[in-house]
């Protein structure tokens, strides 16, 4: 089993799934005081992540909207030891009960990292009003799982910095997410 030594995220499991021919990593990681669907709510704007993370990014809308259950994007980015690096990706967000929400990545087009990519994001309540997320990364991978796994785990550490230092949904994140949810901005009245 891989184990991840980390002060921030707890424990961090190798993970198999052979009916893909898929392998990465599992985690959960404590993101702070914020509810389950803002933090949701945030992560789903694909773009503002892009542009707060990874500044120079390119996003590019393939199908569907942020007000839908299901988004495809383009993204585009220069990386260090990688050159330019692209990937498509399709999304899509689920309730799974009042406060747990349910986030799918499927990078479905190969890059040079990758011929496949598959993330599934847990938002649900931790203790004392903070939200977890649990985080599984899938890979097919072109290049060493552990880099693939170290990838994944920095990514969760940029998000639960944003969180932490206080990133909220803006209006329009947030009503875009209960859209797509299909829970419409009066539920959460």
């Amino acid at each position: 089993m891989w184990q991840q030594e980390d002060t921030e995220i707890a424990h961090a499991e190798s993970v198999h799934d052979e009916a893909r021919g898929m392998r990465g990593v599992r985690f959960v990681i404590d993101i702070g005081d914020i509810d389950p669907l803002d933090a949701a709510a945030v992560w789903w704007d694909q773009q503002g992540c892009a542009r707060e993370l990874f500044p120079g990014t390119a996003c590019e809308m393939q199908s569907g909207s942020y007000r839908e259950p299901r988004f495809v994007v383009r993204m585009s980015v220069p990386l260090p030891g990688v050159g330019h690096f692209t990937q498509t990706l399709r999304f899509s967000a689920e309730r799974v009960s009042p406060e747990v929400f349910i986030l799918v990545v499927d990078a479905f087009e190969e890059n040079v990292l990758w011929t496949r990519g598959l993330g599934t994001y847990r938002f649900s309540p931790g203790s004392g009003g903070t939200t977890l997320i649990e985080v599984t990364s899938l890979y097919a991978p072109k290049v060493p799982i552990t880099v693939l796994n170290q990838a994944s785990l920095a990514a969760a550490r940029a998000h639960q910095r944003r969180y932490l230092s206080g990133r909220r949904p803006t209006d329009e994140e947030r009503e875009q997410f209960l859209s797509a949810i299909g829970a419409g901005p009066q539920a959460d009245a």
